[in-house]
């Protein structure tokens, strides 16, 4: 095969060099990858230097001398030149990289971007603490090194996008279906988590010189691969095919019907769960590719499968990973808890990655309480050291078989600090949603897991299956959960259960109005609650309150507890944890029934007898909302309840909350330019260790700045991956920290010196002053204070009670480094005209009187400031460090002069306190001392934790920065720090200055809570059968587009319905299925289930929602129902009794009647005799109806297509005539159309 491989391709890459010869006859060829696939001996005049020509090595090989040989032959040469991806990445270390721009002709393997190296020269390795450090040695062109099986890989970095380029194989073909037939070159290929899969697989081709194998993908319908990807998958699949191989799609299995499970699970089961026990059934998707369909299944099954695929690691089997969605109650802590058990019985240990410590402790004891296994521990930072360590140790020894451990410390250390020279058996990961980089509650620390884990499989060899569990999650399509966090974890070859997501037993009562017409948002939105709480207290009704904000929560509680001090409980993050389980356990043992709660009252709540969840306003998505409900009715003999009073103004607060967990392009490029500024002001060093608050300017300086400084670089690392295929950047947050700065006194450092000699050095010293130390707080604390948490000697420390007992004085100081590019004399005037420019516009926006916004600001400064700077970055760094929210006591927080406030989605301010000029002159004074009179460009100092000074030095480096006059960074404070290892700095310089750079991953995010946000409004605006709103939910998330949504679930009516009124007539009902296990009788009123398309006279009996009736005591008890169900299933009626209901709607409904009927509806109108049809009006004097329009909204409903219709016919007649709101409206949604 290797001759007609290569005769092929040595044709292929003589057109190529034909081709740009004809205009350039001293082209360089740079050959990336292609050698093994052509005749290179054809060649060899060619080649510029033979002996060097595709060999590996460092600058040693490449020297200064050796280039000092092939530059002059570059430069003089006639004829075209080739050159490997070796020499010309080394020669660039001498040259800048456009230099031969012009000549150069970049050929690469656009199949692979991994190439082998000997064994010898992997030089890649963990440090004691699992960071992958590049290497000193490592060669100019490699980004990475790794090692996959027992090969060994390099990844070649990107080459400039200005090169000419030509990819080495262009001809493409389709994928197809194919059945599998067994043969020695069938071979599987996972692309959906596996980055370097394909590439692996060219190598091994060439390796074998093998180009015939039957290549399998598994390839989801549901799951849109990237087209970088399915292009290189056509691309390899034309090259298998000349040589009669090929690359076929293969579709996931299906979930087996029947199942029985094996002794060996059934065995366990009965050893720890009771001789009586027997594995449940849980209703998954039988094959959610293609259908709805579900089928029960034995928990047996899923424990099996994770055993089966944990056996196939130990017999050195690359093990497939597991997935699973299951809602709480089907067992999922028995799943992977089983085949934790058989690891402990072969020796190996099972670790558990869960988010909150509540959860962990629960799961633990519910182990040791309800099993009687008692090899178990968790691990959190409020252990002591002695207690830590003692679990350690007896992991390594052998006495603990399942740990459970939080993301943030399984991150943060190698795998063999915690199970020694034990081996992994299973990787758990709980409540796995949090991956999801789109959702409400996404955790950055869950992102970083996927990495990890590789490198745990990567150094050790381990073979270990990953099991990922979580209660809901979308399967497929825009609004993907499933594949996102397969992909994000590095899940092998996933098997999936995907859980029923349908809860029969849930029943929502929903009523939608307009915007409320007096009072303010919140006002009314507070009065509605309280209202409802009240209702069901009334009731006797166990239910959750659930609110976005803590805030909320503080306010319903004081309103509620005017009315009845004992009628409801509170729960957000805020509290105490005493509180919080003060509040947990009188709601679950039912000493109070309502607890009102944010969303950190959720994952791990158990509770099975509430009856009721209404949402004071949705602060998620759909995806959120189900979660939320989902913890109504637990016990299927309740029937549960979701209720909401909606209007669109409630969404807000899913787009604040999206708003602040979200990042903007502009950010990205400003974390990618203070990257580049922290690698040149360290001696171009490829390893960093940077401080996250050294970035918090580019975030305003929001809160938890480390959680988005994080996000951000994982955005970036993840995306340079999708378009390079290589790791242009590896970012890894590091929680722990060790040093700390601190200032004492003489008698503070004798005293030091006497006890903890060795834990700390002095560094600065200011004769008569105090004396600065760096203090090992780490060393300290596994030396002399073991007895106690970690986090308990930080606190003290920085609340300046640490070692104060002894009588030592430390005061936490903070190292701030700031460096200027320019003279001090160059720098000063730049800054001092844009702080100048800031105060003039304060002077005029604080004579306006008013509030102003974020463009109000930018639109004033840019009359006073040169337009070389940034003012949009310029604004937002001095409205998000010198603003706050003014507080009870009508003082601003901090040292902020100006005042900020939410008016509905947008932040405004004023100027507050009239010594802004002051505080901003005060950066001047910070610049002139550091460097006023000085030679140095880079100064140091230490400064007091939470003091101004500490504040305004930061504020005036990050100026610098913005300006790019300069650069600063902080060492020695208690934020986390982030590892950074550059493996192309060139590739991050360059985007952080182009206009043209782009986040893959932010745009998707972007546009999945884009589509989500309208899914959102459809779904809560309009009336759905409470079966259409299941079926709505379970096609959402099986993977259906919003179009087909809505395609499907049109949506004609709007809810109407009294809550209260309903929740009393339907709390005592028991669901369907649960009555026939309980009484033994059917359900009779499915008989009078509402028929599509038939006739019901006025006796005739009629099943809505729980209640059965004659169609005429229908039309007097509830018209509302029986007209919405005549809508939904196409119903005909008796015309006089149509007439009755039409009437009643009409005169005792009139709200529900309007929003029905639209514009249908009979109006009174100017110049017509009768009462007219409103569409004749709109439609023929358009102007004069929306004057009508505007002084009759309640009379009225229409739907916002037909009010941009409206506004547009007004618009062209008499524009003067349309009010501001109402262009921006219509603008807007154009706008947002295209």
């Amino acid at each position: 095969m290797g001759n007609k491989l290569k005769d092929i391709y040595t044709y292929v890459f003589e057109k190529i060099i034909k081709k740009h010869t004809v205009t350039n006859t001293n082209s360089i060829f740079v050959l990336c990858g292609i050698t093994p696939y052509i005749y290179m001996e054809k060649f060899n005049d060619h080649v510029t230097d033979k002996d060097t020509f595709d060999k590996e090595g460092y600058l040693d090989l490449f020297s200064a001398a050796w280039f000092g040989t092939i530059f002059p032959k570059l430069m003089s040469a006639t004829s075209f030149q080739i050159l490997s991806h070796q020499q010309y990445a080394s020669i660039n270390e001498y040259l800048n990289e456009d230099f031969f721009k012009d000549r150069i002709v970049v050929v690469y393997d656009n199949l692979r971007t991994l190439y082998p190296i000997a064994k010898e020269n992997y030089i890649e390795k963990a440090d004691s603490t699992g960071t992958e450090k590049r290497p000193d040695k490592m060669p100019v062109y490699q980004a990475e090194q790794m090692k996959v099986g027992n090969h060994y890989f390099y990844s070649i970095k990107h080459f400039n996008d200005n090169l000419k380029k030509e990819p080495f194989f262009s001809m493409k073909k389709e994928l197809s279906y194919t059945q599998m037939t067994i043969n020695s070159d069938i071979c599987f290929l996972d692309v959906i988590s596996d980055p370097y899969g394909i590439d692996v697989l060219v190598n091994e081709c060439l390796e074998e010189d093998n180009f015939q194998k039957q290549v399998f993908v598994k390839i989801s319908d549901k799951n849109i691969l990237n087209k970088a990807t399915s292009k290189i998958l056509q691309e390899f699949n034309h090259l298998l095919s000349r040589f009669a191989g090929g690359i076929y799609i293969q579709r996931d299995e299906a979930v087996p019907k029947t199942y029985m499970p094996t002794n060996e699970s059934v065995a366990l089961l009965k050893k720890y769960w009771g001789k009586a026990a027997e594995f449940r059934n849980i209703l998954v998707y039988e094959n959610p590719e293609l259908s709805n369909d579900i089928i029960p299944v034995s928990q047996g099954l899923l424990v099996d499968t994770i055993i089966k695929e944990y056996k196939n690691g130990c017999e050195g089997i690359q093990p497939r990973d597991i997935f699973i969605t299951a809602p709480t109650g089907a067992g999922k802590s028995l799943i992977f808890q089983l085949p934790a058990f058989y690891a402990a019985s072969k020796g190996d240990v099972t670790i558990v990655v869960s988010p909150l410590k509540a959860l962990m402790t629960d799961q633990v004891e519910a182990l040791r309480s309800e099993r009687q296994y008692n090899r178990v521990e968790f691990i959190n930072s409020d252990l002591t050291l002695i207690d830590r360590d003692k679990i350690i140790d007896g992991c390594k020894r052998g006495d603990v078989d399942i740990l459970y451990l939080s993301p943030e410390l399984l991150l943060s250390y190698d795998i063999h600090y915690f199970i020694g020279e034990r081996k992994l058996g299973l990787l758990i990961v709980d409540e796995a949603h949090l991956i999801t980089t789109w959702g409400r509650d996404f955790r950055v620390d869950y992102w970083f897991l996927g990495n990890h884990i590789n490198k745990v499989r990567k150094f050790n060899n381990y073979m270990f299956p990953l099991v990922a569990l979580t209660a809901t999650a979308v399967y497929g399509g825009v609004n993907d959960m499933v594949f996102d966090s397969i992909n994000s974890l590095n899940m092998h070859d996933s098997h999936k259960f995907i859980g029923n997501v349908r809860r029969e037993n849930i029943e929502f009562v929903i009523d939608t109005h307009e915007e409320y017409s007096t009072g303010g948002y919140d006002q009314n939105k507070e009065t509605e609650t309280v209202n409802f709480v009240k209702g069901i207290h009334e009731l006797g009704m166990k239910g959750i309150v659930y609110a976005p904000y803590t805030r909320h929560i503080n306010r319903l509680k004081e309103k509620c507890d005017q009315i009845d001090p004992e009628m409801t409980v509170a729960f957000h993050g805020g509290m105490l944890a005493d509180q919080q389980k003060f509040a947990y356990q009188s709601f679950k043992s039912n000493r109070c029934k309502i607890m009102i709660a944010t969303k950190a009252f959720g994952m791990g709540v158990d509770i099975p007898d509430i009856q009721v969840v209404y949402h004071h306003a949705p602060s998620g998505l759909l995806p959120d909302y189900i979660q939320e409900i989902g913890r109504a009715a637990r016990k299927k003999e309740i029937q549960g309840f979701a209720a909401l009073t909606f209007s669109k103004s409630d969404l807000r607060y899913s787009k604040q909350l999206f708003g602040i967990s979200s990042l903007k392009t502009f950010q990205l490029k400003e974390v990618l330019s203070k990257i580049i500024r922290c690698f040149n002001a360290n001696g171009k060093k490829r390893n960093l260790l940077v401080a996250a608050n050294d970035f918090a300017y580019i975030f305003d300086f929001a809160d938890e700045v480390d959680q988005k400084v994080a996000t951000a670089l994982m955005m970036i690392e993840k995306d340079y991956l999708i378009k390079t295929r290589f790791n242009v950047l590896i970012a890894r947050p590091k929680k722990l920290f060790t040093k700390v700065y601190a200032r004492t006194n003489q008698i503070g450092l004798d005293r030091l010196t006497e006890k903890y000699g060795k834990c700390f050095k002095e560094i600065l010293y200011l004769s008569g002053t105090y004396h600065t130390l760096e203090l090992n707080l780490d060393q300290i604390w596994s030396k002399h204070f073991s007895d106690r948490s970690f986090p308990q000697i930080k606190s003290e420390f920085y609340r300046q009670k640490f070692l104060a007992e002894e009588g030592i004085e430390l005061t936490p100081q903070i190292k701030v480094t700031i460096k200027i590019d320019k003279t001090y004399r160059e720098v000063l005037p730049e800054v001092k005209g844009v702080l100048n420019a800031i105060n003039t516009s304060f002077a005029l926006l604080r004579l306006r009187g008013t509030f102003f916004t974020y463009k109000d600001f930018v639109e004033v400064l840019a009359k006073h400031l040169n337009t070389k700077y940034n003012i949009e970055k310029i604004v937002s760094f001095i409205l998000g460090t010198y603003s706050g929210y003014l507080q009870n006591n009508h003082v601003l927080e901090g040292d902020s002069f100006l005042q900020q406030r939410h008016q509905g989605t947008t932040m405004q301010y004023q100027v507050f306190s009239t010594n802004y000029e002051a505080k901003i002159t005060q950066l001047l004074r910070i610049l002139s001392h550091l460097f006023d009179g000085k030679e140095y460009q880079s100064a140091d100092r230490y400064l007091s934790i939470n003091d101004i000074p500490l504040k305004n030095h930061i504020r005036l480096g990050s100026l610098l920065e913005i300006m790019e006059l300069g650069a600063f960074e902080t060492t020695g404070g208690d934020d986390p720090k982030i590892f950074l290892r550059l493996n192309d700095p060139r590739r991050i310089e360059k985007d952080s200055t182009s206009d043209k750079y782009s986040n893959f991953i932010l745009e998707s995010v972007k546009n999945r809570h884009k589509v989500s946000c309208t899914l959102f409004e459809h779904f809560f605006t309009n009336y759905f059968s409470n079966e259409n709103r299941w079926n709505m939910i379970e096609d959402f998330f099986l993977g259906m587009s919003n179009d087909e949504l809505f395609e499907k679930y049109p949506g004609r009516m709007v809810n109407h319905i009294d809550i209260l009124r309903y929740l009393k007539d339907n709390q005592s009902v028991v669901p369907e299925f649960a009555e026939s296990v309980h009484s033994g009788n059917g359900h009779h009123e499915t008989l009078f289930l509402p028929r599509k398309q038939e006739f019901y006279n006025r006796d005739n009996m009629l099943t809505i929602g729980h209640q059965t009736k004659q169609v005429k005591r229908w039309l007097v008890d509830d018209p509302v129902a029986l007209h919405r169900t005549i809508v939904e299933y196409e119903i005909t009626i008796e015309k006089d009794d149509y007439k009755v209901l039409t009437n009643k709607l009409r005169l005792q409904h009139f709200a529900y009647y309007r929003d029905f009927m639209r514009l249908k509806v009979l109006i009174e109108f100017p110049g017509y005799p009768n009462l007219v049809q409103a569409s004749v009006p709109y439609s023929d004097v358009p102007v004069k109806f929306y004057k009508w329009w505007r002084k009759h909204t309640n009379q009225i409903s229409m739907s916002l297509a037909e009010k941009i219709k409206l506004f547009l016919a007004v618009e062209k007649e008499s524009p003067k005539t349309l009010i501001k709101a109402h262009k921006g409206l219509y603008r807007n949604k154009i706008f947002n159309n295209f």
